[in-house]
Order: C-alpha cells, then structure tokens, then sequence
C-alpha cells in the first residue's frame, strides 16, 4: 500500500501566523492555486480511498483535489488542539507564554498541553487508531489530507521516532499541499519521499517557532 500525506493548503490565518488547530480560516489565493498544482500533479495516481480530516480548510483542500464527493472525513485525522492560544498570533504567544510554545514546537518531550487543548499523547492515540484501521484494508494507493501538526505526529508514528524526535520533522512545517509518501507492506513503513513540492507555485517556508 502507498500512502500519500498532504497537509492543508495555505490558509488566512497561516497567512497572519496565527495558530488554527481546530479553529478555522478560508484558503488565500495562493492556497487554492497550490491545491490545483497538486491535483494536477497526482492526477495519474488512482487512489482506492481519501481521507480527509473534517476542519473545513482540509475538506476544502481535499474537495479542489479529488473532487465534491470522493473522499472520507475522520475525525482522527483533525489537528492537535491547542486549546486557548487557538486564533492567536504567534507573536503575542511568544510575549506572553513563551515557555509552554518553546516546548510545543522545540521540546515536545517536554510538553504538557495548552489550557483546554490536547498532548502530544492524544493526538498520536488518534494517529495509531487511523493506521491500526488503514492498515487493515486492501488498497493500492491512499490518499490523506490533514494538517501541520497532526502530519508530524502521524509521520513520527509511521517512523517510529521518540517525542524528542519530532522537531526532526516539524521545523520547518511541512509545506501545504506537499506531498509525502510511506510504502506499507510486509507489516512494516519506508519512506519513499517527504514534502515533495518542486510542482507548487507558491511555497512558504513557514517556521512556527517564530512570530
């Protein structure tokens, strides 16, 4: 099995450098033609099944790629929530709670969670239950549509990184609408590529540890 990660396209709020999690904003202009770059770049890959997490950024994302009526949400694949600093920007984070951001993004092994948002641990308890199912299943090629920080976590989990081991991946983010891909078989994960994106017009070398 083949499964191809992609992270949400560029959104408003990415656009300020506030945090989303599972608060929302529409796709900018640039999100949207990043997401046609990428529908026409795996447009030769037919996929058996596409999951997409419900937040509408990643549904909109998804709905550009594959089309209105293609896809599965699952609530698993939703972003970490980040409780209060969601809407936040990253700036005012930093002046204000830079401790507790520093270890999110920098020392998750370290990390608790945000007042009212979820740990490290939740999130990879949703990641292990969607792949536990996943793998389950006969498919060819997959396609998963999701976001910055659930990308990380579900990818160190394919991995089999440490929580330490998460700013291996997470800095910078991965790219919106990027494309990452893990071969599955044999009961075991290889990465084949990650965060392909030479095919965008647009890229944004977001860093979130930073206002």
């Amino acid at each position: 099995m083949k499964i191809y990660i992609t992270r949400h396209s560029k959104t408003i709020w990415n656009q300020e450098k506030r945090l989303q999690g599972r608060n929302d904003s529409p796709l900018t202009q640039e999100g949207i033609e990043n997401a046609y770059a990428l529908k026409d770049y795996i447009s030769d890959i037919s996929f058996d099944k596409v999951y997409t997490s419900p937040i509408l950024r990643a549904k909109k994302t998804c709905e550009i790629i594959c089309g209105n009526n293609d896809y599965i949400e699952d609530d698993r694949l939703m972003e970490m929530n980040f409780g209060d600093f969601e809407g936040k920007r990253i700036v005012d984070i930093l002046k204000d709670d830079a401790e507790i951001y520093n270890d999110l993004w920098k020392r998750p092994e370290c990390f608790t969670r945000i007042d009212h948002g979820e740990s490290y641990d939740e999130v990879k308890d949703r990641a292990v239950s969607f792949l536990d199912d996943l793998i389950k299943q006969s498919y060819e090629n997959v396609l998963i549509v999701t976001h910055g920080m659930y990308f990380v976590v579900l990818l160190a989990t394919i991995l089999g990184l440490d929580k330490k081991d998460y700013i291996k991946i997470n800095q910078p983010v991965v790219e919106g609408c990027s494309l990452t891909c893990v071969d599955y078989s044999h009961g075991k994960y290889t990465l084949e590529f990650y965060n392909q994106c030479d095919y965008l017009p647009y890229r944004s070398h977001t860093d979130f540890t930073q206002g």
